[in-house]
């Protein structure tokens, strides 16, 4: 009987590679350690060239199929370069806790596509418990696209994600934002690094709509864009570590385009440098909205010759500018966890902003710009410890407020209305 099974085991090993059913399906998918599926073993050729696309799916399948058999990673190795078309990893899967290991690189292909049709280049819908990580680089070939196409899409988008980590990546030249978060709840984001230059258009690091509990930490963003940008049905949002620059800044908003509803509150940015930004922290909203920003705190921000520091601008306006928002992009899903409310059209209100320890250097004269609704007024705007100087030998800086009110402390420029 031992002498049978021997034998058994023996001619298993030496038709695996013709029959497969040795090791069931994990023969035939290509299984290269326990858990792990890679690309290559399901037909991925990884030469930066040649579409990898359908192996790419495959792998997916079977992973996120997969989760009963013990298949819950699947694997970019390191070492090669893999084009895939545009294409989304979609959910749920029977496992709730899914590894995209991207060790390589990522290359988008070499032409540009249908926005409309497909505005992210890599998307992620309806996975629970995902984490992508690996340290490999996502190359979004974004020159392609920046001179001549007006709707670009993302590079990588997150919708109804929920428990997300993301970590330790390299993101290079989106045709537009480099990453989107919509419609998810508990996610966290660490130890990324986007690159585009400082010309390109719309080239956002993180764009976050409709999430709730959001934590982005510890990551350099150099784009031509805002470095994050929170929009609106966000909440409970936690950024801290940033460095940011060159770009545009870390932004609340725009909020409340086209007459929308538009609600932002609780959202913490700490211990952030920002060096050579447009903008450094900002609040947009449009005129014709409706809805709020509140609850937002600014600490521990070193600007680094940065226009326009500390900005809120309540008659925003970008109509010249390329962009679709990505909560229009993504419109279509309808579980997002907060709903639009009734419109009203007086105004985003801003209130309850907080800036404490603001320091460094201002590329313009003037440090802040409050620029505020003669209606709605920003409220209990409060500022300590604010203290610039110029980047420029022997200039002044001065504040600019209209219709600001709060307090402030130990902040030698500032035109806030005291509040009693």
């Amino acid at each position: 009987m031992k002498s049978f099974s021997l034998f058994f085991v023996l001619v298993c090993l030496f038709q695996r590679s013709k029959l497969g059913f040795c090791l069931g399906k994990e023969a035939k998918i290509g299984v290269g350690s326990p858990g792990f599926i890679s690309v290559t073993s399901v037909g991925a050729i990884g030469d930066g060239k040649t579409d990898d696309t359908k192996a790419f799916v495959k792998a997916w399948e079977a992973v996120c199929d997969g989760g009963s058999k013990g298949i819950t990673k699947l694997l970019v190795p390191k070492g090669k370069t893999f084009m895939i078309k545009p294409l989304t990893f979609s959910g749920p899967c029977k496992s709730y806790s899914i590894s995209f290991l991207i060790k390589g690189n990522l290359v988008a292909p070499g032409y540009t596509w249908y926005a409309g049709r497909y505005p992210a280049w890599i998307g992620f819908d309806s996975v629970y418990g995902l984490t992508v990580t690996g340290g490999g680089t996502i190359d979004g070939r974004g020159s392609l696209w920046w001179g001549n196409v007006q709707n670009r899409p993302s590079a990588m988008h997150f919708n109804n994600c929920n428990g997300l980590r993301m970590a330790n990546l390299q993101h290079l030249n989106s045709p537009r934002n480099h990453v989107g978060l919509s419609c998810s709840t508990n996610i966290k984001v660490s130890g990324l690094r986007m690159t585009a230059p400082g010309d390109s258009p719309n080239t956002d690091g993180i764009d976050i709509s409709n999430c709730y509990g959001v934590q982005i930490l510890n990551s350099v963003i150099s784009t031509g864009d805002d470095c994050i940008a929170i929009n609106s049905g966000s909440s409970h949002i936690n950024i801290t570590g940033i460095f940011c620059g060159p770009g545009h800044g870390i932004s609340v908003g725009s909020l409340g385009e086209d007459g929308q509803f538009a609600a932002v509150e609780e959202v913490t940015v700490k211990n952030c440098t920002l060096k050579n930004t447009q903008n450094g922290v900002r609040i947009k909203t449009y005129q014709n909205g409706s809805g709020y920003a509140r609850k937002i705190s600014f600490e521990d921000i070193n600007m680094v010759a940065s226009e326009n520091p500390i900005i809120v601008d309540q008659s925003y306006n970008n109509r010249g500018k390329d962009m679709i928002e990505v909560s229009k992009l993504y419109s279509n899903y309808q579980n997002c966890h907060l709903k639009p409310q009734s419109q009203n059209g007086k105004g985003v209100k801003v209130s309850s902003v907080r800036y404490s320890r603001i320091y460094g250097s201002s590329a313009s004269d003037e440090a802040i710009t409050l620029n505020c609704d003669a209606d709605l007024g920003c409220q209990d705007i409060v500022m300590e410890n604010v203290n610039m100087v110029s980047s420029i030998s022997g200039h002044k800086l001065f504040a600019s407020c209209k219709n600001a009110h709060g307090s402030y402390f130990a902040t030698p420029v500032s035109c806030i209305t005291q509040t009693l």
